[in-house]
């Protein structure tokens, strides 16, 4: 007799059935294909483990361009099938059945026992007893060519991100088992509470957590973490910041150049202080070596769970609980930091985004969320944007590279003519001039291009952009913080510092400033 899981115990022996988790619905192979002297061919590839009917698609050509397909389709099956019917997700606090159809296939009645084991999906340590799955060894009957069903009571408990499912039938020398893994879904919301604690040197505050202890009130609140972070230099933020921008997936224009972005702020850093050089090489060494120990694990197949494995069931878990997968310690961010100070590889990928961006510029100037796509002028001011910043800062002068400094004075170009477009639109329209016809894109290019005012602007742009520098100094009243920063930020160096407007709109940011 084997203990299967709960108190139960059977007399049938599941250790021996092979268990089917790669469920995977499209199989693609490339198959050697070698005829017999009747000229047949015989294709032999692995299929995925789901037993269903399956549609057949192939193409073959010869050296001369001749060609041949087939459609046709097949079918996967045993003499003992496990069917499960799954949700896609379950959810803290449900109480619920999960139920499989057994089909016998064979000419004989079949009578056996059919078992549900669960597991964590990420230690893969059973948790038959969390989810009160105490009777999960069920008898069964089917009859020849026929099917039935059963079914298991379990309850959801909390704290438990995923759960794998495995349900498993025998009857004698006939046996089939399926493995799923599921997301649980929480019925909480993670709500993350900051205070900074501003301390200058040699002296001492006091501070008093409210929220934390107004929350002490409720009866549904539960702590997930309490974390107190130190640093003698806030901007040390903004360096733990760069990685986010460097790992983001896509390879649209805009995340090209924040990797560009990021790397140039990154090499800067590196380069400005022998002593923070020396920190990030230490740093680097351990992700190395972490890196290099986590390669061998995944080779023997140890170190990949289930949750790794599936990607799907991964980004459930990173929409509907994120703190799941954050970084779990301060060592996990040292080590992603150390990769990305890596001189090496920061000049490399500066490289590959500069060729990019060179690349993906139209010949109008402009620049397109994808190859293909048209112009985008917010994506064009973005970059043109992000520039000046590098520029302002010192981090990467435009003016010393000759091909990154005609990429911008086209982008320039191309801006100044979006803009003498809205003008011309209000002219065209017959639209009242002395009202406010500014909004976030016209301020934003103004913004972006005080910037860059060593490029002459044409004189046929002259007047609308009066007209525009105007309108932002009337209206600043009426737009939020953001836009007035960027427009006293703009009025400022457009007139060497000289700008009532700009001063007036400072002073307002500092009396609107809340301060503790």
């Amino acid at each position: 007799m084997v203990k299967v899981g709960g108190d139960k115990k059977t007399a049938t022996d599941f250790g021996d059935v092979k268990v089917r988790s790669n469920l995977q619905e499209l199989a693609f192979f490339m198959p050697e294909l070698r005829t017999n002297e009747k000229g047949e061919v015989i294709m032999a590839f692995t299929m995925p483990e789901a037993l269903t009917k399956w549609r057949l698609l192939g193409l073959a050509h010869t050296k001369d361009a001749k060609i041949g397909q087939i459609d046709a389709s097949t079918i996967t099956q045993k003499d003992l099938m496990v069917q499960p019917n799954l949700p896609r997700f379950l959810r803290e606090g449900d109480q619920m059945y999960l139920s499989t159809k057994i089909a016998n296939l064979t000419e004989q009645d079949l009578k056996g026992e059919a078992v549900l084991q669960l597991f964590d999906a990420t230690t893969m340590q059973p948790i038959d007893a969390a989810l009160k799955n105490t009777n999960n060894v069920l008898p069964f009957t089917a009859k020849a060519k026929q099917s039935t069903a059963v079914e298991w009571s379990i309850q959801i408990p909390a704290d438990i991100p995923a759960v794998v499912c495995r349900m498993v039938a025998k009857s004698g020398k006939v046996s089939d088992g399926e493995e799923t893994p599921l997301p649980i879904l929480t019925n909480r919301m993670l709500v993350t509470e900051s205070m900074p604690l501003p301390i200058r040197g040699a002296t001492s505050r006091q501070f008093k957590f409210d929220n934390l202890a107004k929350a002490d009130a409720s009866n549904t609140l539960s702590h997930h973490s309490l974390t107190v972070e130190m640093t003698s230099n806030p901007a040390w933020y903004a360096v733990q910041a760069l990685p986010y921008l460097m790992e983001y997936p896509y390879e649209c224009t805009e995340q090209i150049f924040s990797r560009y972005y990021a790397n140039s702020i990154a090499q800067h850093v590196a380069n400005s202080s022998p002593d923070i050089k020396k920190v990030f090489d230490t740093w680097l060494a351990e992700a190395r070596a972490a890196a290099e120990s986590a390669k061998g694990k995944d080779a023997a197949g140890a170190l990949l769970s289930n949750l790794e494995k599936n990607q799907e069931l991964k980004q459930v878990m990173l929409e509907e609980t994120p703190w799941v997968m954050q970084a779990k310690d301060e060592a996990e961010r040292k080590r992603r930091v150390g990769l990305l100070f890596d001189l090496e590889r920061m000049s490399s990928e500066m490289e590959r985004a500069e060729k990019e961006l060179l690349k993906r510029q139209t010949p109008s100037g402009g620049w397109t969320w994808f190859p293909g796509m048209p112009d985008d002028r917010y994506i064009t001011q973005h970059i043109v944007c992000g520039l000046g910043h590098l520029d302002r800062l010192g981090v990467r002068t435009v003016r010393e590279n000759p091909e990154i400094w005609a990429m911008l004075q086209r982008a320039v170009r191309v801006l100044d003519q979006k803009m003498q477009e809205d003008y011309d639109w209000l002219i065209r329209n017959k639209a009242n001039l002395s009202e406010d016809h500014t909004g976030y894109t016209l301020l934003h290019y103004l913004y972006t291009r005080s910037f860059f005012r060593d490029l002459p602007l044409d004189d046929a742009h002259q007047k609308a952009f009066n007209y525009y520098k105007g309108q932002s100094e009337k209206y600043w009243l009426n737009k939020g913080t953001y836009m007035n920063a960027m427009t006293a930020l703009a009025l400022h160096r457009q007139d060497n510092g000289d700008n009532k407007t700009a001063q007036d709109i400072i002073k307002s940011l500092r009396q609107n400033t809340v301060k503790k």
